[in-house]
């Protein structure tokens, strides 16, 4: 074979310069943008330093709008004066109802915005909060297996998300930080189960501190609190023993975050009442919810939304959902490696019995598996609520796109409809159709990602191989 050989089949084979491979090769670069999973090594620095930009440029050019934080500032005027009494904590929208993590998150932004006097401070706090808790979950996403680049676009359309940040500055997007972190430390403690149990467990202990700092600022990440319990008790091996290290800390660090509150260190009647004080007030289960602020019952007759069955109805409603999602699905035997009656068995034994085959400890799968179990959960908790308010969107925006995604519902279906639920969620007030098309739209998304057997039974050779 002489040397001109290999120069003439290149020239053979390459592709001849016609309208026709160009229009080719334009629209496979146009689609890859949409469903290549290498894409996202592109535009994840992209999305984020555009985040940033838009931030700043919402601004310098939107009015700030105030609803709660001068209340907050007017709490925390009263805290650092030395009040201690939860009842007497009180500002112009009303009382302090968040526990102790919120009011110690807002004196340090107290102090950073000379006494909440600098609003544009404050703004650039949350402006820089907006922009970490993308780049934490841009890395959960790509933590994820083949996860195609649109669901990463749709992170940076949000109109409401970038107001309840920049705009409104509520406590609802250090909550959303927190559990964001916790999922990417569960995601770490999975991924390094295989080569360090040790690493692995200080992980999952680091995201039960992080998980119960969310419960400190607000109680919303309760909500993710089965998942949390599921997906630490297969990461430590079903060792009972570090699990209850694991649960422990939740409480331990809720006694540590609120101590000035709490005074355990006293047991007089005064000590009671203070104590009580806090208890009943940050972590009331009982709040009554206004109509006029509701996004998501609109639709529902205000009579039958004040009253207790409707929460009832609601409350059952939740726990059905979990339930059914746990036993067909978060504990399956195609996930956990075994039955739920020898799970049961093993759980009484004081040595580790996880299987083997478990994907939640597997490096490949756990990541995404941990993901959708935390998401829908939370989805579960979100679409049952008692009521939703405009900053709520928080508590599920960022994984939104994930479950649209992990339904199986294609992109071209998934974005039309992730567009209607931003519509959802700026209309104002809400309407009977608005809040409708909401709670279709979720329901709709909770179906499909149980339907979609792809998104639970991952092969371990190629994570996340589904419909895009």
């Amino acid at each position: 074979m002489t040397s001109e050989e290999p120069q003439q089949r290149q020239e053979q084979e390459r592709p001849q310069l016609t309208l026709g491979n160009v229009l080719a090769d334009i629209y496979y670069g146009l689609s890859s943008l949409i469903t290549h999973p290498d894409v996202r090594r592109v535009i994840i620095p992209i999305i984020v330093s555009l985040s940033s930009v838009v931030v700043k440029l919402i601004i310098a050019n939107v009015n700030y709008t105030e609803i709660d934080f001068s209340t907050y500032m007017q709490q925390i005027r009263l805290v650092n004066e030395g009040e201690i009494v939860y009842e007497e904590i009180y500002g112009d929208t009303g009382p302090l109802v968040y526990p102790a993590g919120h009011v110690q998150i807002y004196q340090w932004i107290n102090w950073l915005t000379d006494d909440g006097k600098d609003i544009a401070t404050a703004q650039s706090i949350f402006g820089y909060l907006f922009v970490f808790t993308l780049s934490i979950v841009c890395a959960i996403y790509e933590l994820c297996g083949d996860v195609p680049p649109w669901p990463m676009y749709l992170l940076v359309l949000s109109k409401r998300l970038f107001s309840i940040y920049v705009l409104r500055l509520f406590n609802d997007c250090w909550t959303t930080a927190c559990m964001v972190g916790v999922i990417l430390l569960l995601q770490s403690a999975s991924m390094a189960h295989n080569f360090s149990k040790t690493i692995c467990f200080l992980l999952t202990v680091i995201a039960s501190d992080l998980f119960s700092l969310a419960i400190s600022i607000k109680m919303n990440a309760l909500l993710y609190l089965p998942a949390f319990l599921l997906v630490s008790y297969f990461l430590v091996d079903e060792n009972l023993i570090k699990f209850v290290v694991v649960v422990a800390v939740i409480p331990l660090i809720q006694v540590a975050t609120g101590w000035k509150f709490l005074v355990p260190l006293f047991n007089t009647e005064e000590a009671s009442y203070i104590r009580w004080s806090y208890i009943n007030q940050a972590f009331n289960f009982k709040r009554q919810f206004l109509y006029e602020w509701t996004v998501n019952w609109r639709f529902v007759p205000e009579e039958i939304f004040t009253s207790a069955v409707f929460s009832r109805v609601l409350l059952v409603l939740h726990i059905a959902l979990l339930l059914w999602f746990t036993f067909t699905r978060f504990l399956n035997s195609r996930i956990i490696g075994k039955s739920i009656g020898q799970l049961i068995k093993d759980a009484f034994k004081p040595v580790s019995t996880v299987s083997p085959t478990n994907k939640l400890i597997s490096s490949t799968t756990g990541p995404q598996l941990i993901m959708v179990i935390m998401s829908i959960t939370n989805l579960i908790g979100v679409v049952c609520s008692r009521s939703l308010h405009y900053q709520f969107l928080s508590w599920y925006c960022w994984k939104l796109p994930f479950v649209l995604y992990i339904s199986g519902i294609p992109w071209y279906i998934s974005m039309p409809m992730w567009a209607a639920h931003e519509y959802a969620w700026n209309v104002f007030p809400s309407s009977v159709a608005s809040s409708a098309i909401l709670v279709t739209i979720l329901s709709t998304v909770l179906v499909g990602s149980w339907l979609n057997y792809n998104s639970w039974f991952i092969k371990e050779t190629n994570t996340t191989k589904k419909n895009v």
